[in-house]
């Protein structure tokens, strides 16, 4: 059976069950924002509630369930509390809470429940003071209050902090006068007649729900027969029979398909319930054959583990590095299989059969808040899939707004948002999030790594963006795939087809308490795996590191690298700074670290920081300069002491400078610990603004920090490269970068929170890897249209490196060409035109760009009406 279904009809099931379903008051928390522990109103999902001494806490000593829970504090003189700034309607008949204290602190975090009826101006106790355990464990207690009630959770005693989270509380039940029943299926209250779906699984899987019967009458309710019919439906034995007012009893209901097709059936409770002495629920589920196609939007209601078989077209390849992203007709779904990401293209036909999973990466958190995908597990590891020997046909990105995106429903489907604006200034960063905003809701944009979006220049103007829709620890993201998904250009260094033997390439990074796995990264063996991997990426001839923490691991790290060699400072500071250099090109003459005989103040420099010199010679293209490079680790912190150290301490260092090196190759790197176009700390000027405003300086890394680039996982540019006027004519002008280390897994939490920042010098007559004399290169360039995607109309612009005949034209996707712009001849320089779509149908076209001088060059351009 081919089990398939239109989009339209599970819209409409949807719909009916919403109407005949209705969810009890339930917070859990994991909608909110609030990272500080002081007081502020905080928009959940409930309404808006008042988080004092308290924050929404997700770290792994917290307990919750999903993403995130209330830490409340009580440190210091601190009373956590947090209470609703809203009144619930209809009463309360019990509040019931899940409670742990937070990591391994002692035992004596207690909570004090109470409740409002006027607004907050009164409070009442409720309840006993309960002591938070050491597990996220789930209290009842009883109210019983009718009318609007609002309530507050206080952490009455102890001295540390404790976890509170998924808040339930249940309407005001007066008792009838006769037995009456009362229905719960999955904590949702469910009516005589109503229709309760399992949805799908797979043949001889299990799907359950529970059900939970109460009497909300005086006299007992005597429940005298449970019957469930239809094949494929059974429940299990009720707990209780006979109950008492507000007493609950309950039972599971299973379906279990035997075969693929749709399945019916019925539950009836016969009882002396006065409102319905047989109360009965229709059961629906369907089943299906493993092979079997269905439709992305069925397999995405399945439990995960559920082996599928879905088909549809590619819309992200490998442009992430997997999962790759297809869609049919009714939704979208990711699947991470490597074979498959590489086998497959943009817009290519194909089926793939696996077991559902979503992707966490270790992080604690309620799975429906992570992305769904198909992928191996330890349990099923059987990944199939065929890619069609069919044309390529693009998926059109289907309009949404931002508060659409934000929907479940568009998860794994390529949409575009149009009038974004970005809430980011500059050059994009691999692996960061961006907050962008539309007309009628925010979001979040993730820029992957992989991408040749990396280092492109964020738009200045709203844009239109095409990208796929993500989920990771409960907040969707879109993510564009490339530079035509937003209309910028991809950045490219001058220089990356000159050999690195050519050129002195010199590096500064912090690598945060390298061997220290109880303040960096908590995998030393890891770190030191990955720092040898981005040396030798890069392999450049001088690393100036920062943060050496364990002596052993720097010696091993130079055991590791059979062509560097290297050295520690000597002061007594337990983050060290370090020189690395190839010993091929880099000639060591000597290594020292100055000090206070050399005019540097202790207490300036981090008390006892003091820079690290390294004089050598560099033997680069058959040319030999003797430098002198200083290492410094300035002293961190965002308050005025430490801007005060910084300031002294950039002074003296520049006063060394001038009176020792005036004439010298000089220079500077290191973990400034502050920024150069001002600082950090309250907008002052940089400390470093002597270098800076000083001409026979050159702080090369300024233009990265002017143009949007973080050098730390904050954001923030704080890792700078200068040097002096004696090596001016040698800088290889345009060089300088933030590495993007996209080829180590999970790099800020395995290797570092800074990334490393470097440049080159060009030594000597330059040649490319053909051996031709370096030139300006002189091309034909196309660009991206804009706006992209466009309705009706768009600009096309491109360069011409000459005088020549042009051709420029318009193709859909099955290659005829449904447009020429440009047919003659055309003088050098930039060009450009206008072209008009107002007869053609939404979709994915090609323009290319053709020259008599032999230049042919394509790109992708979205036409969406």
């Amino acid at each position: 059976m081919k089990f398939l279904r239109s989009f339209l009809s599970i819209v409409i099931f949807s719909t009916f069950f919403t109407l005949t379903i209705q969810a009890q008051f339930f917070e859990n928390f994991d909608s909110g924002e609030k990272t500080g522990y002081s007081g502020a109103s905080v928009t959940l999902s409930t309404g808006n509630w008042f988080l004092d001494d308290a924050l929404l806490g997700n770290l792994s000593n917290d307990k919750f369930n999903g993403s995130q829970s209330v830490r409340m504090d009580r440190r210091n003189g601190r009373t956590g509390n947090i209470y609703m700034q809203f009144d619930k309607p209809n009463g309360a008949d019990e509040v019931s809470f899940h409670l742990a204290h937070y990591g391994n602190n002692s035992e004596d975090a207690a909570l004090q429940v109470q409740y409002s009826t006027d607004g907050g101006s009164n409070w009442t106790n409720v309840g006993d003071v309960i002591i938070a355990p050491s597990t996220l464990t789930e209290y009842t207690i009883p109210v019983e209050v009718e009318g609007n009630i609002r309530f507050k959770f206080i952490q009455s005693a102890g001295t540390d902090r404790m976890n509170i989270d998924d808040i339930r509380i249940t309407d005001y039940v007066e008792a009838a006068a006769e037995a009456t029943i009362s229905v719960l299926v999955d904590n949702a209250t469910a009516n005589n007649s109503d229709v309760i779906s399992f949805g799908s699984t797979l043949e001889g899987n299990q799907l359950t729900k529970t059900m939970e019967i109460k009497n909300t009458g005086n006299p007992d309710l005597v429940i005298s027969d449970v019957t469930v019919t239809g094949q494929g439906f059974s429940s299990s034995m009720l707990t209780d029979s006979t109950l008492a007012f507000n007493e609950t009893t309950e039972l599971t209901l299973t379906f279990e398909p035997t075969t693929d097709g749709t399945f019916q059936g019925n539950i009836t409770v016969t009882s002396n319930a006065d409102n319905a002495s047989s109360f009965s629920l229709s059961l629906s589920g369907e089943g299906f054959v493993d092979g079997d196609v269905i439709s992305i939007v069925d397999a995405r209601q399945l439990q995960l583990g559920t082996r599928v078989t879905v088909a549809g077209r590619v819309t992200v390849a490998n442009q992430f590095g997997g999962p790759l992203y297809m869609q049919d007709g009714t939704a979208g779904i990711a699947v991470f299989w490597q074979p498959l990401h590489i086998a497959a293209e943009i817009g290519d036909s194909i089926k793939v059969s696996g077991p559902l999973t979503v992707f966490k990466g270790g992080v604690p958190g309620a799975d429906e808040d992570f992305l769904l995908q198909i992928s191996d597990t330890e349990e099923d590891d059987n990944i199939v899939y065929e890619v069609f020997d069919v044309e390529k046909r693009e998926v059109t990105p289907r309009i949404v707004n931002l508060e659409q995106l934000n929907m479940e429903a568009n998860e794994g489907q390529l949409v575009v948002v149009q009038n974004v604006t970005i809430d980011h200034s500059g050059a994009f960063q691999g692996n960061q999030n961006y907050d962008i905003t539309d007309a009628v809701g925010a979001a979040e944009m993730r820029i992957d790594n992989n991408t040749n979006l990396v280092d492109a220049i964020a738009p200045t103007e709203p844009a239109n963006i095409i990208g796929v829709i993500g989920q990771f620890g409960g907040t969707y993201q879109l993510l564009p795939r490339f530079t035509e998904d937003m209309g910028v250009e991809e950045v490219s260094y001058p220089g990356d087809e000159i050999s690195k033997d050519q050129t002195l390439d010199v590096v500064t990074w912090n690598v945060e308490w390298f061997g220290d796995a109880g303040n960096g990264p908590d995998d030393d063996d890891l770190q030191l795996r990955n720092v040898i991997t981005v040396v030798e990426t890069i392999d450049a001839d001088i690393y100036a590191l920062q943060e050496i923490s364990s002596p052993n691991r720097f010696n091993a790290l130079v055991d590791s690298l059979e062509d560097y060699g290297g050295f520690l400072a000597n002061f007594s500071q337990t983050q060290e700074t370090a020189f690395l250099f190839k010993r091929s090109s880099i000639d060591s003459l000597s290594g020292v670290t100055l000090s206070s005989g050399d005019g540097f103040t202790q207490s300036n420099w981090a008390n006892g920081r003091y820079p690290l010199m390294f004089r050598f010679i560099a033997d680069i293209n058959n040319e030999q300069q003797e430098i002198y490079a200083f290492n410094i680790h300035a002293k961190a912190f965002g308050d005025q002491g430490s801007y005060d150290q910084r300031v002294a301490a950039s002074g003296e260092l520049k006063e060394y400078l001038d009176r020792n090196r005036a004439s010298d190759n000089v220079i500077m790197f290191g973990d400034y610990n502050d920024e150069i176009v001002s600082s950090t700390f309250n907008g002052n000027a940089s400390p470093y603004k002597n270098f800076d405003d000083d001409l026979e300086y050159t702080v090369v890394t300024k233009k990265l920090e002017e143009n949007g680039f973080g050098s730390q996982s904050s954001g923030s540019f704080i890792d700078h490269i200068t040097f002096t006027s004696e090596l001016s004519d040698d800088y290889f002008e345009g060089t300088e970068r933030v590495e993007n280390p996209f080829y180590v897994g999970s790099y800020l939490s395995t290797t570092s929170d800074h990334f490393p920042v470097w440049t080159r010098f060009k030594f000597g007559i330059l040649t490319s890897n053909d051996d031709e004399v370096l030139a300006t290169p002189t091309s034909v360039a196309l660009n991206q249209n804009y706006p992209n995607p466009f309705n009706p109309s768009t600009t096309i612009s491109y360069t011409l490196d000459s005088s020549t005949n042009v051709s420029l034209s318009v193709y859909d996707i099955t290659g005829r060409k449904v447009a020429t712009l440009v047919n003659g001849r055309q003088t050098a320089g930039a060009q450009e035109v206008r072209f008009d779509a107002s007869s053609l149908a939404s979709g994915v076209y090609i323009y290319r760009l053709e020259t008599a001088t032999g230049a042919s060059l394509t790109k992708k351009m979205v036409l969406i009406k």
